[in-house]
């Protein structure tokens, strides 16, 4: 039993506890979870707006004018929040997350008044790094895929308004390296997801990371090119052709890894490479906009169409039939049970007494028997 965070089997019962809600027993349940408690979807977002709203007051009241402040309310939120969890058993409520989360950014904004003006970081400011780093460890330390997800999609922002970007947007085009680094990061997070990790939020760590950053990478570079003006005119012809590859290889990697896995994550994340690369498309041609979303829409018209008819047959463990009118697996588990329920049961039973017995009946004397 660990004092500081659930242990994995801890974590893999509270996730089976959110999944079947009141239909697990609470007493076997607590002594499995090892008596962590957490919220509902609501609860845990209400209550984390209310842990980092007082964190933030907590810096208020102690003065804005000193930079110290910045420290001493940041250890106060973080000191608060672990005594939540080891005292109340808390995890993944809300409430020590809000409070971890503004406590490291508060400790992560007093360490940037101790970095010059003058400090870089291959031409960025470092500040925001700074910043970014803090987010990234609290949300590490409380479990929690939105902070570092937020965490990792910023930091491709980032890196995007580096001077070593800049360089490099000016021979392949504005935002390819954006691009380039998110689609870069995306499989990194792909390839990671093969593993099986024993905790369900690393898991759900670079699900997150997986479904979200080929989009997030890929607006920079279309927010300027829609800033600039034109289309077909707009970009260097290599850097819409390196977007297009990458995008393309990060899509087919994200769709082969989803149908294999089984998983969801790779599948939206193809679902944005693929609407990506239609923008991608729009900005290459000097198609009329109309004509473009008339054409993507019979793409994917056609494309679901055909998948849907592909599918009516499983394909590794995948259909598109409706499983409703199908057996239930619960059904046939039930089944099952019955089935060695009732063998059990005849097992127990005493045999059958013979209807013969020899030697005599067995009422009304002299060998007279109620039976034929």
């Amino acid at each position: 039993m660990s004092r500081w965070r659930p242990t994995p089997a801890e974590e893999r019962w509270l996730e089976v506890a959110s999944g079947l809600g009141a239909a697990l027993p609470r007493d076997p349940l607590a002594a499995r979870t090892g008596g962590w408690r957490g919220t509902g979807l609501l609860a845990r977002l209400a209550l984390f707006v209310l842990g980092f709203v007082a964190a933030a007051l907590l810096f208020g009241i102690l003065g804005f004018g000193n930079r110290i402040n910045l420290l001493v309310a940041g250890l106060i939120a973080v000191l608060v929040a672990e005594w939540l969890t080891v005292r109340k058993r808390l995890h993944g409520s809300g409430i020590e997350e809000g409070l971890c989360v503004a406590g490291f950014l508060l400790i992560g904004a007093w360490i940037t008044t101790l970095i010059g003006p003058e400090a870089d970081v291959i031409g960025a400011t470092p500040q925001t790094l700074v910043l970014i780093v803090a987010a990234g460890a609290a949300g590490w330390r409380r479990l929690n895929p939105l902070v570092t997800t937020c965490a990792g999609l910023v930091f491709v922002h980032w890196i995007g308004s580096t001077t070593a970007a800049y360089a490099l947007d000016e021979v392949i085009g504005h935002g390819a390296t954006t691009v380039a680094f998110g689609c870069a990061l995306a499989a990194l997070a792909l390839a990671l997801g093969a593993r099986e990790f024993r905790r369900p939020s690393h898991d759900r760590m670079l699900d997150w990371l997986v479904a979200t950053l080929p989009v997030t990478a890929y607006a920079q570079h279309a927010a300027w090119s829609f800033n600039a003006g034109g289309f077909a005119d707009v970009g260097v012809p290599s850097g819409r052709l390196a977007t297009s590859l990458l995008l393309l290889a990060l899509g087919t990697a994200l769709l082969l890894a989803g149908l294999r896995r089984r998983r969801h994550a790779p599948l939206l994340g193809f679902m944005g490479c693929v609407a990506c690369l239609a923008v991608e498309f729009r900005f290459a041609t000097a198609l009329a906009t109309e004509t473009w979303l008339v054409f993507c829409g019979l793409a994917a018209l056609v494309a679901g169409v055909a998948l849907d008819r592909y599918l009516r047959q499983p394909r590794n463990g995948l259909t598109s039939v409706a499983l409703t009118g199908r057996d239930d697996p619960l059904d046939l588990l039930q089944t099952a049970g019955a089935a060695l329920l009732a063998e059990r049961t005849a097992r127990e039973l005493s045999p059958p007494e013979p209807a013969f017995t020899p030697g005599g009946g067995r009422f009304g004397g002299g060998g007279a028997s109620g039976s034929y």
